[in-house]
């Protein structure tokens, strides 16, 4: 079938893929580690190991690791960085990093600022304005409005899209015993300009609604964190060749 055909020139054999991606990978890994936690150099190796594996394959969208910050008042400053990696669930992947910058600008108001690139050439770049309250109980509740703006080029493939979004974040902030975790809601349109060229046909993606839910526990000091989070991607617009529904991310996140 034209379309099986097209999902198998997408794939990239790992043995035809430059050096000089395996060198961005180790440069994103090591982001993630510090020196003094063994049991986290440990995870991040196998992160690396794993990522290395499932590096090939094409997609016009994956679900992005965005911060969860949970700000709870005007001057909080949350940094947060890390490498992922996202998955089609059959046998294609890709890796890569990403950070988040959010700040509570008043005793309601934050903004956000989000990138994520790829070591196949991908990159998203979002913006978002939110609504913060947190309660005496350590819950924090958010809710972001914003614009997306992602593009790629691999080979046969072109893609640039567009994407409204809202996020409604909820968690519990600075346990006692150190502990952050929570989950958010994502829903957007995405506006798509993806194709594929094949020796038969062009395939084109049309642009439709999205949803990512996601859940994230961050454990460290009260200054910085390591944090984990993963995502999921739910779509009728993009076909299933063509998107990445699961993300799985390990990094860094520093409170000022």
């Amino acid at each position: 079938m034209p379309i099986q055909k097209s999902y198998q020139n997408c794939f990239i054999s790992k043995k035809n893929i430059p050096i000089r991606h395996f060198f961005y990978t180790g440069i994103i890994i090591a982001v993630c580690i510090k020196k003094n936690q063994s049991m986290y150099q440990s995870r991040a190796k196998h992160f690396i190991i794993a990522a290395l594996i499932f590096l090939n394959g094409c997609a016009a969208y994956y679900p992005q690791v965005v911060d969860i910050p949970l700000i709870k008042e005007k001057g909080d400053i949350r940094i947060d960085a890390g490498g992922f990696i996202a998955h089609d669930l059959r046998e294609s992947g890709d890796v890569g990093g990403h950070a988040t910058v959010s700040a509570g600008l008043t005793n309601i108001l934050a903004i956000q600022g989000y990138m994520s690139a790829d070591v196949l050439g991908r990159a998203h770049l979002q913006g978002a304005l939110g609504l913060f309250k947190g309660f005496e109980n350590k819950t924090v509740i958010e809710m972001y409005s914003g614009y997306g703006w992602g593009a790629s080029s691999w080979e046969n493939e072109k893609n640039k899209y567009q994407l409204v979004f809202s996020q409604f974040n909820i968690g519990k902030a600075d346990l006692p015993a150190d502990i952050d975790y929570g989950l958010g809601l994502k829903g957007g349109y995405i506006f798509s300009n993806y194709e594929i060229s094949t020796e038969s046909q062009t395939i084109h993606q049309k642009s439709g609604w999205i949803i990512e839910p996601s859940v994230f526990v961050r454990v460290g000091g009260r200054r910085v964190k390591y944090c984990t989070k993963v995502n999921y991607l739910w779509t009728k617009t993009i076909s299933n060749e063509y998107y990445f529904p699961l993300m799985v991310s390990m990094g860094v996140n520093i409170n000022f």
